[in-house]
């Protein structure tokens, strides 16, 4: 547990790095906030597609941990090629390759460490929080580091923290029992479900502007005079507001419907991305990123407790891999592009607006959802 640990911790740094400081990256190589958006959104298309694809592979082989090494091999050399690249299209470029290796390594890591959980008789949360603790300590110091020496020595600080990962990695160990691979069938079996494909729609609209956020919120916040260690310390404050809010979503979860509190958080990101677009003081901008424990850690938890709850147990993987090429996949490209070409074009301001009204749609969609799931239970009931 310990090395499982370890691993989510500093994988997380590394993971603040590309969430957090990529986008004053690329601004500091002179790119608009149209081009980061863009170059932001390459990563999640090619995600969608090899985050399948090595967790086929690391079924096959019966593997995490030799896939996980190998894909953190390949990621520090091309991670490298990022910093040094000097125009857009090369950016493109190793941006595409370098999300083809990075990108699966998360979902196999939550699938070592969900697996080792399940046979050792411990807490999912336990293991996981670490990650949470990780990003939100690796954002502030990376950000004050930054904030003194230059975000162009940014690829020091990446070099380290990736050969620091790896040899951690190898000090993981398999599990020994076999998973059950997501499938083509599967997915056509899930999508026939039109609850469930509503509902996914639904995510679409809410996750848009929270991935807007991630590629755009450093940006907006550098528009408004913030130095790199404010910036870092927004994303701290939001990931230590998540796991509180995190730990008692069972007992939330217990006592009130999964659609109701997916519709408060929806509600609840409709207004944090309102009061985004009204706030131009950085300080209260950063302060109200711990929104996030009421908006994103609600969500996600809600959600995929109601995926499982709608789809048979068997295709309960093909629906949890269904939701995250929507929450990670599809609104970052849309997050990202959109979200650059509305700031550079009418500004941050506005942007968010527009966020804002995305979030309200997608709450009204759960919404009918859970008007509709109750009028068919009381037809059931009476019947």
């Amino acid at each position: 547990m310990l090395q499982l640990s370890m691993f989510n911790f500093f994988f997380y740094w590394a993971m603040s790095i590309i969430n957090a400081f990529f986008p004053l990256l690329f601004r500091y190589k002179g790119l608009s906030p149209g081009q980061i958006g863009i170059v932001l959104a390459v990563g999640p298309i090619v995600a969608i597609f090899s985050q399948p694809l090595w967790g086929i592979i690391s079924d096959k082989k019966q593997t995490v941990k030799k896939i996980i090494i190998l894909l953190l091999a390949a990621t520090l050399v091309i991670g490298l090629a990022i910093f040094f690249s000097p125009t857009m299209l090369l950016l493109i470029f190793f941006m595409l390759i370098f999300h083809f290796f990075m990108s699966p390594i998360q979902p196999l890591l939550d699938s070592l460490s969900t697996t080792f959980a399940k046979e050792n008789g411990v807490s999912y949360g336990s293991i996981r929080i670490w990650g949470s603790i990780g990003f939100a300590t690796a954002s502030f110091i990376i950000g004050y580091i930054i904030g003194k020496i230059g975000i162009q020595y940014l690829w020091i600080i990446y070099t380290i923290i990736i050969v620091g990962i790896f040899l951690i990695a190898l000090k993981l160990s398999d599990s020994k029992a076999p998973r059950k691979a997501v499938t083509k069938e599967g997915f056509k079996k899930a999508f026939r479900n039109p609850q469930f494909l509503v509902f996914l729609i639904a995510v679409l609209f809410i996750a848009i502007p929270h991935r807007m956020n991630d590629g755009m919120l450093a940006l907006y916040l550098k528009s408004f005079g913030a130095k790199e260690g404010l910036i870092g310390l927004a994303w701290t404050f939001s990931a230590l507001s998540e796991a509180p809010v995190v730990g008692i979503m069972y007992i939330l979860m217990r006592k009130i419907p999964l659609l109701v509190l997916i519709s408060i958080a929806g509600c609840f990101y409709t207004v944090r991305w309102f009061l985004y677009s009204l706030l131009s003081e950085p300080i209260l901008l950063v302060s109200s990123q711990a929104m996030h424990s009421v908006t994103f850690a609600i969500f996600m938890v809600a959600s995929l407790q109601y995926i499982a709850s709608i789809i048979p147990r068997e295709m309960i993987a093909t629906g949890q891999t269904a939701y995250f090429a929507t929450f990670n996949g599809l609104a970052p490209i849309i997050g990202s592009s959109v979200g650059g070409y509305l700031m550079e074009k009418f500004g941050g301001d506005y942007m968010y607006r527009m966020g804002s009204i995305s979030a309200l749609i997608g709450t009204f969609i759960v919404v009918i959802l859970f008007l509709r799931e109750r009028k068919v239970e009381n037809e059931k009931q009476y019947a």
